[in-house]
């Protein structure tokens, strides 16, 4: 992305994570009342006038993705949270709405958003204009992964990192240089044992799109945007890279097992077909 731009595939995302909340069946997948409040009042009309627009299977497989992925990465912070981790890291936040939704046991936490410099300022904007105050144990640390270095940022922030930590990073990966993805692997692994690392990919060309375009026409439209996917990676070659960067133990949320936990009986959004959401422990 450009250097003092923010990003518009983020706020695409925070877009769709809108129209669930407005048009998709209830219970929601993810539960996220933050979001429609970022978009103004003209944008949810339109949503709400035209929902035929966001009915067809290539926005649904699109959306079902986008918010499996947020509600597998909180529900695993939950499990984290039990455990007794008691710090969080979003990584690539964008317009992610956790840290203003947050349920009563994730105060405990200290959480840190980090996100390049002008994606943050502009989500920090539209908050305050919505209303929105930050919760006293939220903070935001400003960082280019690309040209900078994540453990010197989170050096500086409130954070220990002798302590284990669950980080997530959702739907930013694929626009890292690949030289760039193994750097943030490399970084999260050599934090404190026990920390947790929860992540979504992009498959490789071609990979699990036979008769399902979603994730080809996502790339395109997000380079049609100026943010082109840099990195793709297969189950196996990702487990390898993460196992080399120093995760003990690499898994993947199986088809099977999302339809189990997450689409039992949904008629609006369709379970994923291929692995596309990671969780690897230091």
């Amino acid at each position: 992305m450009q250097e003092d731009r923010s990003s518009d595939t983020a706020l695409g995302v925070a877009t769709i994570r809108a129209v669930h909340q407005l048009i998709d069946e209830l219970p929601h997948l993810l539960d996220d009342p933050v979001s429609p409040l970022l978009l103004g009042d003209d944008a949810l009309r339109r949503i709400r006038e035209m929902p035929g627009q966001y009915e067809s299977i290539r926005s649904r497989a699109l959306r079902s993705h986008v918010v499996l992925r947020s509600r597998f990465a909180e529900d695993e912070l939950a499990r984290a949270a039990v455990s007794g981790i008691r710090q969080f890291i979003s990584l690539g936040a964008g317009y992610d709405t956790f840290s203003f939704r947050q349920p009563d046991w994730a105060r405990a936490f200290k959480i840190v958003e980090v996100d390049h410099p002008a994606t943050q300022s502009a989500k920090i904007e539209l908050m305050r204009r919505a209303g929105i105050k930050k919760p006293r144990n939220v903070e935001f640390v400003p960082l280019d992964l690309e040209s900078g270095d994540l453990r010197a940022s989170l050096a500086g922030s409130s954070l220990s990192l002798a302590l284990p930590t669950f980080v997530a990073c959702l739907g930013v990966l694929a626009y890292l240089r690949p030289e760039t993805v193994c750097k943030t692997f490399q970084s999260i692994a050599g934090m404190a044992k026990g920390s947790e690392f929860v992540f979504a990919f992009a498959p490789n060309q071609g990979e699990g799109q036979r008769g399902n375009r979603e994730f080809m026409t996502t790339a395109e439209r997000a380079a049609a945007h100026g943010e082109p996917w840099l990195t793709r990676f297969g189950v196996e070659e990702l487990k390898q890279e993460l196992m080399k960067s120093g995760f003990g133990n690499v898994t993947f949320l199986s088809p099977t097992e999302a339809e189990e936990c997450y689409y039992k009986g949904r008629q609006d959004l369709p379970a994923p077909k291929k692995a596309r959401i990671c969780h690897a422990v230091v």
